[in-house]
């Protein structure tokens, strides 16, 4: 029995992460104040408070060591195997200690990002009506989507091409992610979070061929930031990956979260990326709709914020390739495993709760 248990234990963390990933979806309202609110939060704010002090990305700095360090571990494998005189006993170890470490690595990821996919949705926590709304509710959303943005734009700093352009240093202004999550927190307690530094990517322009534009790193409770894309995109995306932070595992309510957050915010280019970017959802599901409705809502678009969006898909159009078809395949196929059926598409679901919070 000893030797049973003395051999078992190794399986313990997998069998809770297997465990978590299966029962929780039952049981939301156990898993929002339990985990969400409890083992998440007593796990990730000291984690992520240490990690934040750090100006660099930890998560990209892994990624460059990752292969070397997979490299030097296979070698030292191969090297005691050759000294070892009971190679099925090293083999055996050395199975025992992967198996270990894989178990560790599900718990930590159930525990920091994965349980939070089970917890009650975001229009239960807000008080949001999600009913289905009309084409003519949309087109008002959209209007005033435009024409706060426009007035958001009015006074920041813009290139040579009339693109908006930060006025401080990146690090800076990626700091000013929490600014509108402050506001949000006195009226939404389950907000609450340590993270205060969101992490710039050295690596961003190549990374943008991914299609990747941000990524919550949840074993360091990180937020990486593809600094490569259009200023104007980048506080949004920030924010959006500060709600994976925060506890929200959806990236439709992320997106939610990113836009609230960013029109709270005390920074005129967080506002202004946040309609932008709420403009952006709604007017395309608009668009697939009624374009006569669309063509309505884009006439309120200034010269300005045009060629914004110009400039965005010139961003996206020239990180066009193989590499993005697969990493999208990836992403598409990991969001699914989490119970999300329709996979990559559920960052459009966004206009429903935007909907919701304009119409009621």
């Amino acid at each position: 029995m000893k030797k049973f248990l003395k051999a078992a234990w190794v399986f313990l963390p997998l069998i809770a992460a297997a465990a978590m990933y299966f029962l929780l979806p039952f049981f939301p309202e156990f898993t929002e104040y339990v985990f969400s609110r409890g083992l998440f939060r007593i796990v990730t704010v000291p984690l992520g408070f240490l990690t934040s002090l750090i100006p660099l990305s930890l998560t990209e700095l892994l990624v460059v060591l990752a292969l070397p360090l997979v490299i030097f571990l296979v070698i030292l494998f191969i090297i005691k195997m050759k000294k070892s005189e009971r190679r099925g006993k090293t083999a055996l170890k050395a199975g025992r200690g992967t198996v270990c470490a894989a178990g560790f690595v599900c718990l930590m990821y159930m525990i920091c990002h994965g349980a939070n996919f089970y917890r009650l949705p975001m229009e239960q926590l807000m008080g949001l009506d999600t009913s289905k709304k009309n084409a003519e509710q949309l087109l008002e959303v959209c209007i005033i989507l435009a024409d706060e943005a426009a007035e958001a734009r009015e006074g920041l700093r813009t290139d040579e091409n009339g693109c908006v352009v930060f006025s401080e240093d990146i690090f800076t202004e990626l700091t000013r992610a929490g600014s509108g999550y402050n506001v949000l927190d006195d009226e939404y307690s389950f907000l609450w979070g340590a993270v205060w530094r969101q992490k710039p990517v050295m690596l961003s322009e190549a990374w943008s061929y991914t299609g990747i534009t941000g990524m919550y790193f949840p074993f360091f409770v990180e937020c990486n930031v593809n600094i490569a894309q259009t200023d104007v995109s980048i506080p949004f995306t920030a924010a959006h990956e500060s709600a994976h932070s925060r506890g929200i595992a959806f990236e439709n309510e992320c997106n939610f979260l990113a836009f609230l957050s960013c029109i709270n915010s005390g920074y005129a280019e967080y506002r202004y990326s946040g309609y932008m970017e709420a403009f952006k959802y709604c007017s395309n599901a608009l668009y697939a709709y009624d374009k006569d409705m669309w063509a309505q809502a884009h006439a309120h678009c200034t010269e300005g914020m045009i060629a914004d969006f110009s400039a965005e898909n010139e961003y996206i159009n020239s990180h066009k390739g193989a590499v993005k078809e697969v990493s999208h395949a990836v992403n598409d196929g990991f969001i699914k495993a989490q119970g999300v059926k329709d996979g990559a598409l559920s960052y459009d679901r966004v206009t429903e709760l935007i909907l919701a919070y304009y119409c009621g």
